[in-house]
């Protein structure tokens, strides 16, 4: 009886142990990732959208860059900032099994949010989402629903310590903005490589209508804050990544479109369209992007490179922010090699261009003869910079300098006025630990 009393708890025993250890397999992790990065810079420009460790995009406008006092041509000299904005926490929950399959909640955050009162407001910065969903894992095929940092067309971004999630090449190669949507992606190993296959359906714009009661009354180059359409934005990309020998590479090549209804929008006497420069009424558009590129590494040297070309691009923050149905071709590429594991030298290059005619069209409606003092055109632009970088374990320091040269539309259709140039450029120095 002793014996049997004994089997018994020694088999309720194991039984207990091995639901407890089927709980701990199947029950929900918690992971913490992300990292802190603090910046010093000096600039001679506040860029056209920003400093420090913000978004760049392009120099100022004429009318806007720095000028001594009395001075029609000079510039003030530097001025010294610091930033410790795009400091990014990172939570990853991943649960039991749902449907068959693995399931994970995703949360990212930076603080970018809306600055505090003050004139050092950004010392005291606000959290900003980035992104948020949830995602269901079977096999080699993921879906996701809710809101990505960008669309499945950013599929690589520069080597930075102060630029990760605004890098440089916004306004000179980079392309994919925020979203809200949902999204598929299949992975297919094969010899020495893999192959994907990704698509998403999205709303692909930064925000929603915000107007009068009738008509939202926007200017044309402010329709795409709100399309007036009840059609998602469809992306699709296809991707390859593989080794040969001490080879690493990647390429891919992706695709986005989205039809738009225009009716409703622009002028109150004119609201089945909008009215260009050129007399012409747009009821409608299609938006769309194709781009593709890739990386090489063969040590110490890596390689980058990327070039797009699309329509009304500026909701995914091409087009060099302006808005309207605005053709533009914009690529870069960098350079990177590794003198020792830790110490690497980088340098980059991009450029942006823009068709003049959309241009003065689709951001200057109504004909103004644009000047100096009233240009707000971003017609083209040139980036060029390096990075010193030392990088051991998770901990990084590194120096950077980035410039960019940018042309802004004068005059009108009637009467073309040429172009202004401007330049902005950027030190920053940067330490931060990766987790």
């Amino acid at each position: 009886m002793k014996a049997l009393r004994s089997i018994l708890t020694a088999s309720l025993l194991a039984l207990a142990l091995v639901a407890v250890n089927a709980s701990a397999q199947e029950g929900p992790k918690f992971e913490f990732h992300g990292f802190v990065v603090g910046s010093l810079y000096i600039q001679d420009q506040t860029f056209a959208n920003g400093q420090g460790q913000g978004l760049l995009v392009s120099a100022p406008a004429p009318a806007n860059t720095l000028k001594r006092p009395g001075s029609t041509t000079d510039k003030t000299g530097t001025f010294l900032g610091g930033d410790a904005r795009e400091t990014r926490p990172i939570f990853i929950l991943t649960g039991p099994k749902a449907f068959g399959a693995v399931p994970r909640a995703y949360m990212e955050f930076d603080l970018f949010g809306n600055s505090n009162a003050g004139a050092l407001g950004y010392e005291s910065p606000n959290l900003r989402l980035r992104q948020a969903f949830g995602e269901l894992k079977f096999g080699n095929t993921t879906f996701d629903a809710g809101q990505h940092s960008a669309q499945m067309l950013l599929v690589q971004i520069p080597a930075s310590v102060a630029h990760i999630p605004n890098p440089v090449t916004f306004g000179a190669g980079s392309i994919g903005w925020r979203t809200i949507g949902f999204r598929v992606n299949h992975a297919m190993p094969m010899e020495g490589m893999t192959l994907e296959i990704g698509g998403e359906l999205s709303h692909g714009k930064w925000a929603d209508a915000a107007g009068a009661t009738v008509y939202p009354g926007n200017a044309p180059n402010q329709i795409s804050m709100a399309w007036a359409s009840s059609m998602p934005q469809v992306v699709a990309r296809v991707k390859a990544s593989g080794k040969s020998g001490n080879l690493n590479w990647m390429g891919f090549l992706g695709g986005s479109y989205e039809s738009i209804d225009l009716k409703g929008f622009g002028s109150t006497n004119n609201p089945n369209g909008v009215t260009l420069q050129d007399g012409s009424v747009k009821k409608g558009l299609a938006s769309y992007a194709v781009t593709g590129g890739g990386a090489l590494t063969f040590a110490p040297v890596t390689l980058m490179a990327q070039i797009y070309q699309g329509r009304g691009t500026a909701p995914m923050a091409g087009s060099l922010l302006n808005f309207g149905d605005i053709a533009d071709l914009e690529y870069f590429a960098q350079l990177g090699v590794f003198a020792t594991p830790q110490i690497s030298i980088w340098a980059i290059y991009g450029a942006a261009d823009l068709n003049k005619k959309d241009l003065q069209n689709w951001g200057n409606p109504a004909g103004t003869v644009l000047t100096e003092a009233n240009t707000g055109l971003r017609q083209a632009n040139q980036l060029y910079g390096g990075m010193l970088r030392f990088m051991d374990g998770g901990y990084a320091l590194a120096a950077e300098y980035y410039a960019n040269s940018t042309d802004w539309l004068l005059g009108n259709l009637a009467a073309p006025g040429g172009k202004k140039s401007t330049s902005a450029y950027q030190f920053i120095v940067s330490g931060g630990y990766f987790f």
